[in-house]
């Protein structure tokens, strides 16, 4: 048979006279070369994506410990312009002078509302034969407020307002009554309250207590006293026996 020089086989270069390759074993070596570049340039990105992953994970805790470290009181200072800092001063300096004078106000007004109470016993008696009365001479034993002045015998009323007047004397006479009367002197003079008690014929048994209770409108300026009507009247002055109060409501 005579082949055609077109059908003979070629040798390769530097293959002389060695036999002929397969052409779908190259196919198969130039597509395995190519998957293993695939898989190594997948390889190449996947790492690249991790290192840029662990990057952002790191600028975003360290984000988070400056918010964290902002919430707890250590924040960075802020610059700003030197117009807007004196304008904060200012308004920092107007909020703090508005709050002392709401807090001096407060005071006040707590001062002005404090109740006024008076409690007093006797230290002596002294009577006026001219008008036949016994007074008796006081002493506080409890004072809270500036509602009411002890002078003596007498109270005055520093502040207008509602009062609860009480009053006590122990007698120790044979006088057949005694009891005491508390009267105001202001624009004119008026009783406020009197207590009459029979009194035992016995000067051993002769004690009695005249007690007295009401609520009074008393004004800036009265005075108030407290009398016994009867010259040279034998009075118990023990503190728990005979006292006068005045309670500010």
């Amino acid at each position: 048979l005579v082949m055609s020089p077109l059908l003979s086989p070629r040798a390769l270069p530097g293959q002389i006279g060695g036999p002929r390759q397969d052409p779908a074993l190259s196919v198969s070596l130039w597509l395995s070369w190519g998957t293993a570049l695939g898989v190594a340039a997948c390889a190449v990105a996947l790492l690249t994506q991790q290192a840029e992953l662990q990057t952002l994970r790191g600028e975003v805790a360290q984000l988070k410990g400056n918010g964290g470290s902002h919430q707890k009181g250590h924040r960075q200072p802020l610059l700003f312009p030197q117009k807007q800092d004196t304008d904060e001063l200012e308004a920092l300096k107007h909020e703090e002078i508005s709050r002392r004078k709401r807090a001096v106000i407060i005071q006040e007004h707590r001062h002005k509302r404090k109740h006024s109470v008076l409690h007093l016993i006797p230290i002596n008696s002294t009577s006026r034969e001219d008008s036949d009365v016994t007074e008796i001479i006081w002493e506080p034993a409890l004072r809270h407020g500036g509602g009411l002045e002890p002078q003596g015998h007498v109270v005055g009323v520093r502040e207008t307002g509602m009062y609860l007047l009480y009053s006590q004397v122990l007698f120790h006479d044979v006088t057949f009554t005694m009891g005491q009367v508390v009267y105001r002197e202001g624009q004119g003079k008026e009783i406020l309250s009197r207590c009459v008690c029979s009194m035992p014929s016995d000067l051993h048994q002769a004690y009695n207590s005249c007690y007295t209770a009401g609520v009074f409108q008393l004004y800036q300026g009265d005075i108030l006293n407290l009398i016994v009507p009867r010259a040279g009247a034998k009075l118990d002055l023990t503190p728990h026996g005979t006292f006068l109060g005045l309670v500010k409501l």
